[in-house]
């Protein structure tokens, strides 16, 4: 039996291109099987949500889930009267979660009555916050938030009060009240 190769620079040259094209399969497998682990066992909760500061134009932009909602509650004339005769300059901050089912609910319908009650002396701004409750900028934190979502009341830099997840009765009428009697107490 004869040896194909005649002399010791072709075999040399052979044994490297085999040990090249070796690695490179390997790599090559490697990063297809490394992809086919991640994403076997990625969870597809697990996506990254908005978190910060936002309008409730912005929120019912870009959030499906919510525009679904700003039309499921239908405020009475009188309801959005009590908002609208709000006569001193109110704040309200809202907290919530795009993956909070609360928030989905609740935060659309506080932008529409906000929008149909037209007063400025209401002025909302809305928080979005991670699965566990908190923002790079420390506002949760700040806020002292525990559930998703949180409304605070503030009239002059006080808190009035605060409604945790949903309202007592609804949003109009707690948000009236709250700021009816500190507007008697003064």
């Amino acid at each position: 039996m004869s040896c194909p190769y005649t002399n010791i620079k072709q075999l040399n040259y052979e044994l490297m291109m085999f040990k090249h094209k070796k690695t490179t399969f390997l790599l090559l497998l490697t990063i297809t099987l490394s992809g086919c682990f991640a994403n076997a066992f990625s969870d597809s909760s697990s996506r990254e949500f908005h978190v910060g500061a936002i309008t409730g134009p912005e929120i019912l932009a870009q959030f499906e889930s919510f525009s679904h909602h700003k039309d499921d509650y239908n405020y009475t004339e009188t309801e959005i009267t009590q908002l609208r005769t709000i006569a001193e300059p109110i704040e309200v901050k809202v907290f919530f979660g795009e993956w909070c089912h609360d928030s989905v609910r609740e935060v659309p319908r506080l932008i529409e009555l906000f929008k149909r009650a037209n007063n400025n002396n209401i002025s909302a701004s809305f928080y979005a916050l991670d699965t566990a409750k908190s923002d790079p900028e420390g506002q949760a934190l700040k806020y002292n938030i525990k559930r998703t979502p949180t409304v605070i009341i503030y009239k002059n830099n006080e808190e009035l009060g605060r409604f945790l997840e949903f309202p007592k009765t609804n949003w109009a009428n707690d948000i009236s009240q709250l700021a009816s009697s500190q507007e008697a107490a003064n």
